[in-house]
């Protein structure tokens, strides 16, 4: 299904920008070097690639066909790498050379001679070079760092200096090249045929991919490239069919899906990191705005739909449609008022691909609608939705918090996958998930200068988002009616005002001793509070006494906070907290803390007598 997926996307391709796609018999290569040939086929010029930087760069370029290299030594037509072009002339390997000049001589052989080319006849006179005359066109050409550069590899392209065109796009030397393919197909004279299974195509056995095609850009993954679908061991031979003859597909279509997932892999809108996993995602569409609907979902800003000349994004652009998700969810807007320019049928898709030594291991693959995944990234912002979170996170925000110092080498594995698969699927959240969320509250500080917070916007709406599915799933409709967007004073759940109280007595020691403490009782004892609540507010509440005695200014303020909330505890504090209880304490704290610092905070005293008045009508 993965590949037959590909393939179709190929054809979308084809009819969007098929004039840029390689043709059959040719590949997309990324190449490093130009070579500049002259007149007589000397070479006068050898130039890297490079960015403004002057670090290395590539250039992707259609070039004849570059199968996988299965053997020491195998040339390619118009396109190798320096061993091959220069062997011993740059103290390489001269067996490379000699390959390819053998390879270079066929070819060329196919070649209309009757036509005068300059292009050609400078290519067969390069090919007759031998070492110490090519060794001789180097000496004064190049400098140390260019050749320390052909030395450590990189594909390299040739030009006619003259013209200053390239020869793998002059059509004589093209059809030389498909005339020397058919000529090599001609040779199996086999009357077997295969059904291809990726396009179920009838194929002569002749046109079924031995390889398949390299794979790159997966983040840990050989720089070469590595295989998607790969045989190389006797025990996968089925019924004597070797290597990738036990999953035939055709040389076309392995071609196809390969430029396609290449493509994707290559396009920073088409991708996002996630740890030890790369994450491809693509809609069954050519209009781009459905494209960029999938890596809003996905990615950070990447800058689509911000405004030109200095001026603001514009807010129906899509990119900032999917940001502002969270205040249109608390307005009651739904996915289908929003997105309402989609076409809710066009299938996505999302593959997560990880590095497997020389193969890659697919982590998971999701096909659905864009009907579908709005529907449920909706539910998803809906779960979420908490007071003081503005802007929507992405997948990769949400991951970020689980992993201490917010450092992606920290993530667990597997937690990625569990993510999406919930997101994507309308699931529960994993349990291994939120349990790493609240070892991370355990475990972390506040860091201000970062902006890292043990109890953020983007944690609480995570507790809540999980706790709110799992009573979902649990058809637990009082429980789901607990877990508000902002401050539940009339909750009764026993573990949300123990996290109001955690509030109220840490507002309360800050109050009474300024901002510049070294360590607040949320710092000394969060954990003990949380887990064991009867071992620890007894003590937090009488250090609050004091606190509340100290503070001329907001300490009666304080206390009836202290004590309002306390009218909602039973008599005797839990022995012990769940861990859903401690999520659910979590909450409670932050959500207090959020309705301290509102715009609407009275003075001390319209806050005291705006108690009073609340306790008499009670």
């Amino acid at each position: 299904m993965i590949l037959q997926a590909l393939h179709s996307y190929y054809h979308i391709l084809l009819g969007q920008d098929g004039d840029n796609m390689p043709r059959e018999g040719y590949s997309a290569a990324d190449v490093s070097f130009e070579v500049h040939l002259d007149e007589s086929g000397k070479v006068v010029d050898v130039i890297p690639y490079v960015n403004e930087k002057g670090k290395p760069v590539k250039r992707t370029f259609n070039v004849p066909e570059q199968v996988k290299r299965c053997v020491n030594v195998f040339p390619y037509f118009l396109c190798d790498k320096a061993d091959y072009l220069f062997g011993a002339a740059l103290s390489l390997r001269e067996t490379c050379r000699k390959e390819l000049q053998s390879l270079w001589r066929k070819v060329l052989a196919y070649a209309d001679t009757d036509a005068d080319t300059p292009e050609l006849e400078a290519l067969l006179r390069f090919i007759k070079w031998d070492t110490e005359e090519l060794a001789g066109q180097f000496e004064r050409l190049l400098r140390e760092d260019v050749r320390t550069l052909l030395a450590s590899g990189g594909l390299c392209v040739l030009k006619y200096a003259p013209t200053g065109r390239f020869l793998q796009d002059n059509r004589l030397l093209q059809k030389a090249w498909e005339r020397y393919l058919k000529a090599q197909a001609d040779t199996d004279h086999s009357d077997a045929t295969q059904r291809c299974l990726v396009s179920g195509e009838i194929v002569p056995v002749g046109e079924i991919a031995r390889l398949h095609p390299n794979i790159k850009n997966v983040v840990g993954a050989q720089s070469s490239g590595a295989a998607l679908v790969s045989f190389n061991k006797d025990s996968f031979i089925s019924f004597g069919r070797e290597q990738s003859f036990n999953a035939p597909t055709s040389k076309k279509a392995a071609d196809a899906y390969g430029y396609v997932l290449n493509k994707l892999l290559a396009d920073p809108r088409h991708r996002v990191r996630m740890n030890d996993m790369t994450v491809v995602f693509w809609a069954e569409s050519s209009l781009d705005h459905e494209q960029i609907f999938l890596a809003s979902l996905m990615q950070e800003d990447q800058g689509d739909g911000d405004g030109e000349n200095g001026q603001p994004p514009d807010p129906e652009s899509v990119r900032e449609r999917v940001k502002s998700a969270m205040s249109r969810v608390r307005n009651g807007q739904e996915f289908r008022d929003t997105f309402g320019d989609l076409h809710f049928e066009t299938t996505f898709y999302v593959l997560g691909i990880s590095p497997n030594a020389a193969r890659l291991s697919i982590r998971f693959f999701y096909k659905g609608t864009l009907g579908e995944i709005g529907e449920r990234v909706w539910s998803h912002y809906k779960d979420l939705a908490i007071v003081g979170l503005e802007r929507t996170p992405t997948v990769r925000q949400l991951l970020k918090e689980l992993a201490g110092g917010h450092d992606w080498s920290n993530i667990p594995p597997n937690m990625e996958g569990q993510m999406l698969r919930s997101i994507l699927q309308g699931l529960p959240y994993s349990k291994a998930v939120f349990a790493q969320l609240m070892n991370r509250i355990r475990g972390d500080s506040d860091d201000p200068r970062k902006g890292l917070y043990k109890i953020g916007s983007i944690r609480a709406a995570m507790i809540k988002a999980y706790l709110l599915r799992a009573y979902r799933s649990n058809q637990d409709k009082t429980m789901e009616g607990e877990l508000s967007v902002a401050e539940n004073k009339d909750s009764t759940n026993v573990a949300y005002n123990l996290g109001r109280l955690f509030a109220c007595l840490e507002k309360t020691q800050a109050s009474a001793l300024g901002a510049g403490i070294n360590a607040t009782i949320r710092d000394r004892f969060w954990g003990a509070a949380s887990a064991s609540p009867a071992n620890v507010f007894p003590r937090l509440l009488h250090l609050a006494q004091h606190h509340v005695s100290k503070d001329e200014k907001w300490g009666g303020y304080n206390n009836h906070l202290i004590q309002d909330v306390m009218g909602s505890l039973p008599d005797r504090f839990p022995r012990r907290l769940t861990l859903e209880e401690q999520g659910i304490f979590a909450i409670g704290y932050y959500h207090k803390r959020q309705s301290f610092y509102t715009s609407s905070s009275p003075e001390p005293a319209d806050a005291l007598q705006e108690v009073e008045q609340t306790k008499t009508h009670k």
